[in-house]
């Protein structure tokens, strides 16, 4: 198909005269140049060209020719245009097909989250609660038996009382009787004394025989009767001790059964406890892993070494063995008041220097081993106690590598991968007296084994810089460690929280992402 131009000039090339020939040039110069750019020597020869109409004819022929190379190339970026919107909308279409699908699949996901969440917790619920009832029905039992018992046992006492108080009243029966046979020979022998005087000239010698006929006849009646009765008494309680015996022994197999019902019940209840106890943990640990927190432990501490390289005087004499007192020789170093609390002593003026002091925790603290599902953070707390002149530097170290933030609000860290210190600068900071500053150690699940360990610093209650990582093999454990001159400090290493918490809420703490380069 031509276009505007193409006529045109086929129009022109039909021209006799020169002044004609001359206009038509012009014409398809104007034309030309607002289509594309000729080449300088088509330029001339439009410009010669005022005399011949056959010079102008090859002239239109040649453009003709261009215009027609022309539009073939338009028209070939056209139809690249046109594939290259077609593969454009066709990508955006399978951008958005993606994105339905990753918003399907996150969805989906959460679903499945919240459904083991409920799952989960149902289950543990419903576990709790059979844990409970089984509880409370053995509580039940173990009273029941217990008031059972008592019972029996009661039952078994008053038996005892009334059968030992019906033998009692029998004895007394008897000795009563006892009595009243003695009272009834004194007044036989009575008798027989008073007849023995009325008749004694007479009849001495029969009577005293018949007294003792009949005293040995009385004697051994009431021998005979006393002797019936004991070994009938006897028999008695003979029989009774067996009958009580046999009971006792019975009720002892009875105890002693019910007492190891006892103690097993006991020790499934102590079970089940430390099932309870091992799955609320377990519970506690996953709930931290779902919020992506770390798992605050407490390691109760104080400050306990003193850096003997770097000493107060050349005589060393504040040290860890002697960590009160001043320097003898009028140096300024510090002294530990007690677990918490470090004073620095001034030098004294015209005699000695101020000099540092570098602290060490006395415990550790250790990466958890095994198989730990949950991230774990150490963290203390520092408060400034600002003189004259003060620096102060805190933090962590172990044999190889050191990370800690100075009172001019740079983090310093030595690490083995690097034979300079690095240094973070935070912007905006300030140390004032009373800031209370805090050092945050933590270390990642043994699980997620590309993760390391980082470091971060909060003061008066809030996170300041970033978080420092620390990469390398030797991170398995680390001293509370610091560096004190002309700075008093009071320190919180968490052995207390309930009478004494942190300014910072660590439990808020989320696992960091943003760390300095």
């Amino acid at each position: 198909m031509k276009t505007k131009v193409q006529k045109q000039l086929e129009e022109w090339s039909f021209c006799t005269t020169s002044s004609d020939n001359n206009n038509c040039s012009d014409k398809v110069e104007n034309e030309t140049n607002s289509a594309f750019v000729v080449d300088e020597e088509v330029e001339e020869r439009l410009k010669d060209s005022c005399g011949s109409c056959y010079l102008s004819q090859n002239i239109i022929k040649y453009l003709l020719q261009r215009i027609e190379k022309l539009e073939k190339n338009l028209k070939n970026i056209e139809q690249k245009y046109v594939e290259n919107t077609d593969k454009i909308l066709n990508l955006e279409k399978i951008v958005n097909q993606k994105d339905v699908k990753i918003n399907l699949l996150e969805s989906e996901i959460k679903k499945q989250m919240s459904d083991v969440k409920c799952d989960y917790y149902k289950h543990l619920m419903e576990f709790q609660n059979e844990i409970k009832q089984i509880k409370s029905e053995n509580e039940a039992k173990i009273k029941i038996m217990k008031q059972k018992n008592k019972e029996k046992y009661q039952q078994f006492e008053t038996e005892n009382k009334n059968k030992i108080s019906n033998l009692e009243e029998i004895i007394h029966q008897k000795e009563i009787k006892i009595i009243s046979m003695e009272k009834d020979i004194k007044q036989w022998t009575n008798k027989l004394e008073v007849a023995n005087e009325i008749n004694l000239l007479n009849s001495q010698n029969n009577f005293d025989q018949k007294i003792k006929l009949f005293q040995e006849e009385i004697t051994n009646k009431l021998e005979q009767q006393y002797r019936e009765n004991l070994q009938s008494f006897v028999l008695k309680i003979q029989k009774m001790d067996e009958e009580n015996k046999d009971k006792i022994t019975h009720l002892e197999q009875i105890i002693q059964q019910k007492d190891e019902k006892i103690d097993s019940g006991n020790a499934t209840i102590n079970a089940l406890n430390k099932k309870i106890d091992k799955l609320s943990e377990d519970q506690e640990n996953l709930i931290y892993v779902i919020l992506k927190k770390p798992k605050y432990i407490q390691i109760k501490n104080k400050w306990r070494y003193i850096d003997d390289r770097y000493t107060c005087c050349e005589d060393n004499c504040v040290n860890t063995n002697k960590p009160t007192g001043k320097c003898k020789n009028g140096n300024g170093f510090i002294e530990i008041i007690n677990d918490t609390d470090v004073k620095y002593n001034k030098c004294i003026e015209g005699k000695g220097e101020n000099k540092y002091a570098n602290l060490n925790g006395d415990y550790r603290v250790y990466k958890l081993k095994n198989d730990c599902t949950f991230a774990s953070l150490f963290y203390y707390e520092i408060e400034v106690k600002n003189e004259v002149y003060n620096y102060l530097s805190f933090g962590f170290r172990n044999s190889k590598r050191y990370i800690i933030l100075s009172n001019n609000g740079c983090i310093q860290y030595i690490c083995p991968l690097s034979t300079e210190v690095i240094k973070f600068d935070i912007p905006s900071f300030s140390c004032n007296d009373r800031d209370i500053f805090g050092c945050g150690l933590v270390y990642p699940s043994t699980k997620m084994l590309e993760k390391h360990p980082y470091v971060f610093f909060t003061q008066n209650g809030n996170q300041i810089g970033k978080a420092v990582l620390l990469k390398g093999e030797d991170d398995d454990y680390y001293n509370l460690y610091a560096i004190l001159g002309c700075c008093s400090i009071e320190t919180n290493f968490g052995n207390d929280l309930d009478a004494k918490p942190f300014c910072f809420d660590a439990s808020k703490h989320l696992l960091t992402e943003e760390f300095y380069n």
